[in-house]
């Protein structure tokens, strides 16, 4: 009988893995942990094989199938659907000689004698986190004006609207140079600000108070989201991070054993190594990540492309999901964690440092490097511990 999607859905982890079979050697596989993933067995040269189509809820039943279905369709043909996929990515690769990125590419390296080394930096950090990963392997000319008002909006929804006002006029930057190298007719970014909200209603990040945290928390534990999704916010709020952070961490960054999390200068807003110490709830759940991403760059990877990291508004995706946007936002946690610890005692410079706040004072900046990581440790468990907590009522 084949699967139905409320039974992958209701599917409890039980002491031991077990797997509930669909069709035509598509079967979900249910870890003891809970996690749950597709699996496609095939006879290839007379040997039992196996790929995975990622996992559930991430990957729906009727995109697995259709996986499935395209997997079979190659074994027809003679074809090891393991080295298809491989190749289909690497035709993808090669046909876009026309994206959005490799143009970006080009009139990045035109403006690079003309900028500020400050300035390319900072307009490297905006196209990588909101533009790129959304438009980077589309072929110009197939980027509409739709297309650019979705991506405005979602900008604008978070509450980020300088940034989405940056992203337009860079956007229109880029295709400017597309018309004057002759790949497009017209810049779909045009006269956009009529229809955009401006630079100065821009909105604080919502939170909710300190008291409603452990309902928070519960809600979004309990909601649809997905493993991976899940346990990505759960990093950022227990490590009080920020969600950028938290999409690129790489599993080289990170010493289980010593429960530190280390990103490299060139990574952080402030230019400075970032060493995070990781509670107990962080190293638990970071080894609940193992099996899935263990082997690859990215501790949380992107479900199309898992060479590269998880999609750039996967947090405003769970506050989403959760029915939390507008009453919390994931920029908002960060707030929370500061108030919180401020009010119970902790060092301020403690606290500033967790956040990775380059300080006030210049001077006092440069020469203050003390990382505080031990007197952090104590105090992050804390913080973990009040989010752990159980909601009253």
């Amino acid at each position: 009988m084949a699967l139905t999607d409320t039974a992958a859905r209701q599917a409890k982890p039980k002491e031991k893995a077990y797997t509930l079979p669909d069709s035509l050697g598509l079967s979900l596989y249910v870890a003891n942990s809970g996690i749950k993933s597709w699996h496609f067995r095939f006879t290839w040269l007379g040997k039992q094989a196996r790929i995975s189509f990622g996992t559930y809820p991430e990957t729906g039943l009727k995109e697995a199938r259709s996986r499935r279905d395209e997997a079979r369709e190659d074994i027809a043909r003679g074809v090891d659907p393991r080295e298809s996929r491989k190749e289909k990515k690497a035709g993808l690769i090669e046909a876009g000689g026309r994206t959005f990125r490799r143009v970006y590419d080009e009139w990045l390296a035109f403006r690079r004698a003309s900028v500020s080394p400050g300035t390319y930096r900072i307009i490297s950090n905006l196209m990588e986190l909101d533009v790129l990963p959304t438009f980077g392997g589309r072929q110009i000319d197939a980027i509409k004006r739709a297309d650019v008002i979705g991506l405005i909006r979602r900008i604008e929804k978070r509450g980020s609207i300088v940034t989405a006002v940056k992203v337009r006029q860079r956007m229109g930057q880029v295709f400017s140079y597309a018309i004057a190298t002759g790949l497009i007719e017209s810049n779909p970014t045009a006269e956009m600000h009529a229809v955009t909200e401006k630079g100065a209603q821009n909105r604080p990040h919502p939170f909710l108070p300190f008291s409603e945290l452990p309902k928070t928390i519960a809600t979004i534990q309990q909601c649809v989201s997905g493993h991976q999704l899940r346990s990505a916010i759960m990093l950022m709020i227990y490590t009080a991070s920020r969600p950028g952070e938290v999409r690129h961490a790489e599993w080289s960054e990170i010493d289980l054993d010593a429960a530190t999390w280390t990103t490299p200068a060139q990574k952080m807003k402030a230019r400075r190594e970032h060493a995070v110490p990781l509670p107990d709830q962080a190293v638990e759940l970071l080894k609940s990540m193992l099996p899935i991403t263990g082997g690859l760059r990215y501790v949380f990877t992107n479900r199309s492309d898992p060479t590269m990291p998880i999609g750039t508004n996967y947090a405003n995706n769970v506050m989403d999901i959760c029915g939390l946007t507008g009453k919390q936002s994931p920029h908002g946690f960060r707030h929370l964690f500061s108030t919180e610890m401020n009010g119970r005692g902790y060092n301020r410079d403690w606290i500033e440092r967790q956040l990775a706040h380059a300080d006030s004072s210049f001077i006092r900046d440069v020469y203050n490097h003390a990382a505080y990581l031990e007197q952090r440790r104590e105090m992050m468990q804390e913080w973990a511990d009040l989010v752990s907590a159980e909601p009253s009522g």
